[in-house]
């Protein structure tokens, strides 16, 4: 009789196959909200350095103007690269007061206000308005002493970049 009872047992069920994502609903909202955070933070990661290399190449440029700056004189040509570069990062950071189209006491003005200073319209920075003279000008230190300090302030945000 036992062998007669081994042939009654039937053959072991194996369960399904489990899926790839045998997940709950709740997890594929995690998940998907993972992927869009580390997609956001990436995007921040990547205008961060783009900001950053922005401002390493305008730090330079002022240095290489500051260092062609050999002697206690600042020539025209050197203020006129300092008033370029100025135009050049109020373009990019202010686009909607349209700094490029200002000139003489407004450009001072517009600096002094951008920079929270009033040393462009009252101070070293007043030379900008001597750019194209075709003399030399004194102190150029003090100058690009009230540049960077106009670069520190006028980035948007507050963000110190030297």
């Amino acid at each position: 009789m036992e062998s007669n009872s081994l042939a009654n047992l039937k053959d072991l069920q194996l369960p399904d196959a489990v899926s790839i994502f045998p997940l709950a609903p709740a997890w594929y909202g995690v998940i998907i909200g993972v992927i869009l955070l580390m997609a956001a933070l990436g995007y921040w990661q990547i205008r961060r350095l783009t900001h950053q290399r922005r401002v390493a190449s305008i730090v330079e440029l002022l240095t290489i103007i500051e260092q062609q700056n050999s002697s206690s004189t600042l020539t025209t040509q050197l203020l006129a690269e300092v008033a370029i570069l100025l135009k050049r990062v109020a373009r990019e950071k202010f686009p909607e007061q349209q700094p490029q189209n200002l000139f003489g006491e407004p450009w001072l003005q517009f600096l002094d206000s951008s920079g929270k200073t009033t040393q462009f319209t009252q101070g070293a920075g007043r030379v900008l308005l001597e750019v194209y003279q075709n003399k030399p000008l004194e102190n150029p230190q003090a100058l690009f002493n009230v540049v960077r300090a106009w670069l520190k302030v006028g980035w948007v945000g507050g963000e110190v970049f030297m």
